[in-house]
């Protein structure tokens, strides 16, 4: 029996973006899944599809210059997510033999979805990062995310647009599905956006409603008159690149120790369980909704991971399983069958 002829990793590249994205999806998950496709096509030198085996695909993750390389671990786990649907649209089609969990098993999954309890912060913790921002806008940006539990994605493209003191209330858009949502503005931000936004209007003048809300720095360059340009000087239509390098040097001065992982999706979850914590001591019953609403996760099950309420339910199995839970103590060993309690044995 002849082979089957199989297009090429470009070819079939096109064809599975085109397939995927025809009727709707974002244009960053369009750009996202080309990339990385590109990254790999030219990994494999663009062969056939139907000559693809599990090595490339270990080679293009864990290889010298592989993405292991040039990325987090929570950002090679999306990538292994990315490249299983694109495996499995192919094998599907009978372009590859070998199925998609096959292709990666020399890739282990290394998502957010992990045992480890992720470290969660309390008022106090949030509070003490806070006092050690040295800078009006590194302080604003904490507060933010701290008060509202947006993703820094979300958060540094803010605008002054985005907020209005009248009305309580911020205008939040998801980049992954252009949608635009309203929160509620808290007394403690508001207080912090003020303050920040007077410096803001001191450094730059009148704001306009395009500006950016977090905005980035000016890259320092030579004057006129020789040396270089003062540091701290605001970029109102900049957007800031690397929002890491923003809240670790804050970590490190206030004595937290973020691990690797940790960043800014550290303050999301400890927004999520002080606010469900909240919730539930005011007897809320819908408590797990209202956070997966704050959070805007379209499954509750990822709201149970922030919260950590799946490593609860672990140990709540170690605490019970095979052990007495109405009899207490020494009573558990003198436990009598019903038919000796009535024959008087008991």
């Amino acid at each position: 029996m002849a082979r089957l002829l199989t297009p090429n990793v470009s070819n079939a590249k096109r064809d599975f973006i085109h397939q995927r994205f025809a009727r709707s999806g974002s244009r960053d998950a369009r750009y996202g899944y080309t990339s990385l496709l590109t990254r790999f096509e030219r990994s494999v030198n663009d062969c056939k599809t139907g000559s693809v085996q599990p090595h490339h695909v270990e080679d293009f993750f864990y290889g010298p210059g592989g993405l292991a390389d040039t990325c987090q671990r929570q950002t090679l786990g999306k990538y292994r997510n990315d490249m299983k649907q694109f495996f499995a649209w192919v094998h599907r089609r009978r372009w590859n033999a070998l199925s998609a969990d096959a292709l990666l098993e020399g890739v282990p999954d290394k998502s957010t979805r992990t045992n480890r309890n992720r470290y969660r912060m309390t008022r106090d913790e949030l509070r003490h990062l806070l006092a050690h921002a040295e800078h009006p806008r590194d302080a604003a940006l904490i507060c933010f995310v701290a008060c509202t539990g947006v993703r820094i994605s979300e958060a540094k493209g803010m605008r002054i647009g985005d907020v209005s003191f009248n009305k309580s209330e911020l205008y939040l858009t998801i980049p992954k599905t252009h949608e635009e949502i309203t929160y509620p503005l808290t007394s403690d931000l508001e207080a912090q956006l003020r303050l920040w936004l007077a410096f803001y209007t001191e450094q730059v003048g009148k704001l306009r409603r395009t500006y950016y809300l977090f905005p980035a720095f000016k890259r320092r360059t030579f004057a006129e008159g020789g040396g270089l340009t003062p540091a701290g000087l605001l970029n109102p239509e900049g957007e800031i690149t690397h929002p890491t390098k923003v809240l670790r040097p804050i970590a490190d001065r206030a004595e937290i120790e973020l691990e690797e992982g940790d960043g800014w999706h550290t303050l999301r979850r400890s927004f999520a369980r002080i606010l469900y914590d909240d919730l539930v001591h005011l007897g809320h019953d819908a408590a797990l909704r209202i956070v997966q609403a704050a959070l805007n996760h379209k499954s509750v099950q990822t709201t149970e991971r922030y919260l950590g309420l799946d490593l609860e339910r672990q140990q709540l199995a170690r605490a019970l399983k095979g052990k007495p839970f109405l009899i207490l103590g020494d009573e558990a060993g003198k436990i009598v069958s019903l038919t000796d309690r009535r024959a008087g044995n008991g």
